[in-house]
């Protein structure tokens, strides 16, 4: 082996080129369009030398790397090179290029008795850092184990896939796939989040099943449910290579309905976000086409907040607030009343635990006493008379003259909500109680007037932790992107309603049913002592 000249210094590229280091005694070569890259690599790589391209003194080391964003770029270094290229010279082409473009450039090398091999690569900069990318090599038989010894240091499999070109083509019809993949498993997992399943639970179940793909496994698992979106494969790229494989279809006379449907959501989702956004983000635009996040909601723990961010700054156009124990001090008697009336249902039949009873904080009431009252044995009907008992007692102990004063609105919610609304920041309510007791709450508490939109379970036909309120609010008020949603609860189910809902700031409180550690625990950014120190 002799002298190496690496040409391609980029994210796959500068990874790789550390790897690819000449044995003792020769020069490893080096050159980008971008002369940082050379300079960081020149430090890194011993005997290292930049390389330039317009010097035709300058001979051409026997073997040669590109690694480009095109198979025309590479076609243009060859142009360059071309009358210095030496018989014998091996050129190895690991741009994500194209096929039918490789066979043109091999012809042209192989008239210098030169070899061109063409090889895809995939395992990212990660993998090629660690020197765990698998190669698909296309190249004549005869060349295969000069080819072998010359990746081995990158590649922990190489594969000879076929003569020239078939490496880019299997890399290319490998990338759509991947790229399909991760569209397919996103709006899999939008149903299920939008459906009430915590995303990390759906995806774990997935990939000890049937479903499972290297999407779901790899880029979803590590990469997406986090929130990093840091994998390194630009966006750009891949619709490129996707790009490659139809027109390759094209060229074979396939047909590909589905993949090039896939390919236009790609194509429509790298216009919206650009060139150099993370593929990975593809997920997270499919979610939020469905108005969900598949963001994982195990928050680090931190202590309770002092002030929150600015709503303003955060791009928040609407604040969505939970009632009893956010914005209403009734002091836990909804939940007191809810007890009394299931110790005194028929024969005393309704029992459960604390700890039970407190999972269904924030819950819509009457799911609370279907959940009680049919592992009890009541039936439907018995369970509307329980719920009719409820809703007369909580309308005493509310709204009876003798217990005048018995809900009054936490200190700083009205002046909030003017502060919010002077700042062009929609103010909405959502509860779990039903109209007949929400609709006096308004009245009595004067928040009609103080607000811009409210909303029931009732009004939806499911309560929280479901999404349906959030989601109800955000068409109200003409709100596509569901990050610029603020949720605010005291209550798991408001997190969770607020995680499941995409929003893209959820607060817990601690003026009514959970604790610090249960908002966090359930995906809240922060947690407040109360709304007052929200900061608009």
């Amino acid at each position: 082996m002799s002298d190496v000249l690496f040409i391609g210094l980029g994210a796959m590229g500068g990874e790789i080129a550390r790897r690819q280091i000449a044995p003792e005694g020769h020069m490893t070569f080096l050159h980008d369009v971008n002369s940082v890259a050379i300079e960081i690599l020149l430090k890194e790589i011993p005997a290292s030398e930049a390389f330039d391209t317009s010097r035709n003194s300058q001979p051409l080391p026997s073997v040669v790397y590109t690694c480009l964003p095109t198979s025309t770029d590479v076609d243009q270094v060859v142009d360059a090179l071309l009358s210095r290229v030496p018989p014998g010279l091996i050129w190895i082409d690991l741009t994500s290029g194209d096929p039918f473009k490789d066979r043109k450039i091999a012809e042209r090398l192989r008239e210098k008795e030169a070899i061109f091999v063409d090889v895809g690569v995939s395992g990212g900069p990660r993998g090629a850092a660690d020197g765990n990318l698998t190669a698909m090599v296309g190249c004549p038989q005869h060349a295969i184990r000069q080819a072998e010894s010359l990746l081995k240091t990158c590649a922990k499999h190489i594969i000879h896939c076929g003569n020239t070109g078939a490496g880019h083509a299997v890399k290319a019809v490998n990338n759509i796939i991947m790229g399909t993949n991760i569209l397919v498993a996103s709006e899999g997992l939008s149903i299920l989040t939008k459906f009430g399943v915590v995303p990390t639970t759906a995806l774990d179940a997935i990939n000890e099943s049937s479903g499972r793909s290297w999407a779901t496994q790899d880029r979803l698992h590590k990469y997406v449910l986090p929130g990093t979106y840091d994998y390194g494969f630009q966006l750009g790229l891949l619709k490129k290579d996707m790009l490659t494989a139809l027109q390759l279809a094209s060229g074979c006379g396939n047909t590909t309905p589905l993949l090039t449907n896939s390919f236009n959501l790609v194509d429509h989702t790298s216009q919206t976000l650009g060139f150099s956004a993370d593929h990975t983000r593809l997920a997270e635009s499919v979610a939020q086409s469905q108005s969900t996040t598949l963001n994982a909601t195990n928050a680090p723990l931190t202590a309770v907040a002092t002030k929150s961010p600015s709503l303003r700054a955060l791009g928040i156009k609407l604040a969505v607030f939970d009632c009893a124990g956010t914005i209403i001090d009734e002091g836990g008697l909804v939940y007191n009343v809810l007890k009394q009336v299931m110790q005194r249902a028929p024969g005393g039949r309704i029992l459960y635990t604390e700890e039970e009873f407190n999972e269904w904080h924030g819950s819509n009431k009457i799911e609370v006493l279907r959940h009680f009252g049919y592992r009890a044995g009541f039936s439907e009907e018995e369970v509307q008379d329980i719920y009719a008992d409820f809703l007369n007692t909580l309308q005493t102990r509310y709204f009876s003259p003798e217990n005048q004063g018995a809900v009054s609105l936490i200190p700083g919610v009205l002046e909030l909500f003017k502060e919010l609304r002077d700042a062009n920041i929609k103010v909405c309510l959502n509860t779990g109680y039903p109209h007949s007791i929400a609709d006096r709450l308004l009245k009595v508490l004067d928040l009609e007037r103080n607000i811009d939109g409210f909303v029931v379970a009732e009004d939806v036909g499911m309560g929280r932790p479901y999404p349906y309120m959030i989601q109800h609010l955000a068409r109200l008020h003409k709100i596509i992107d569901m990050r610029h949603i603020a949720k605010v609860g005291d209550s798991v189910r408001d997190i969770e309603e607020g995680r499941f809902a995409g929003c893209g700031l959820v607060v817990g409180v601690l003026t009514g049913a959970d604790s610090a550690d249960d908002h966090l625990k359930a995906g809240a950014d922060l947690v407040l002592e109360s709304i007052a120190q929200l900061s608009v």
